[in-house]
């Protein structure tokens, strides 16, 4: 019992200790360094108190190893979940599409999004595309995708997130 005991908390601290981890890198990556600071600190607080626990116990099995990669394992995914939900941020879209102007300007123009469109042509093509340009919350990328390729399934989409941006207008 006492060995289920430390591998429970050793997994639930691990899974706790990289999720921080991870949202950290997020706040450093947002320019957020102050934030990033105090997760760090509690991070490594955390991971502290796991290690030295499973480290000083008269207990020998492989499963409080296990314990230990399962709880990394989890908070790597959970981690990576909760920083798309938690940090706010922007991404800029970027889309070609052909023949469909009217039908994806219309929907552009009748949603959320806020957008600005380009004539285009292809380097070994003639024909025609529309560039648009977006800056979209992240959160809701996903409706941004959808509109689009229900309008266009073989629209041209690349994602990049922003670092920082200044001025302009970003919809409703």
């Amino acid at each position: 019992m006492e060995l289920l005991f430390l591998c429970i908390k050793v997994f639930l601290g691990r899974m706790v200790d990289v999720s921080l981890s991870t949202l950290q890198t997020m706040y450093l990556f947002k320019g957020k360094r102050s934030l990033a600071t105090i997760v760090g600190f509690i991070d490594v607080l955390i991971w502290f108190l796991v290690v030295r626990e499973a480290l000083n116990t008269n207990l020998q099995s492989i499963w409080i190893a296990f314990a230990y990669s399962g709880g990394y394992a989890t908070g790597t995914f959970l981690g990576s979940g909760l920083s798309k939900i938690v940090i706010k941020g922007t991404v800029s879209v970027q889309v070609i599409t052909k023949n469909t102007k009217n039908k994806v300007l219309s929907a552009l123009k009748h949603s959320d999004f806020a957008a600005s469109v380009v004539e285009c042509k292809g380097l070994h093509r003639e024909d025609t595309n529309y560039m648009i340009y977006a800056q979209i919350d992240n959160r809701k990328l996903k409706d941004f995708k959808k509109m689009i390729t229900t309008l266009d399934s073989n629209a041209f989409i690349t994602v990049t997130e922003n670092k920082e941006i200044l001025n302009g207008y970003f919809g409703k």
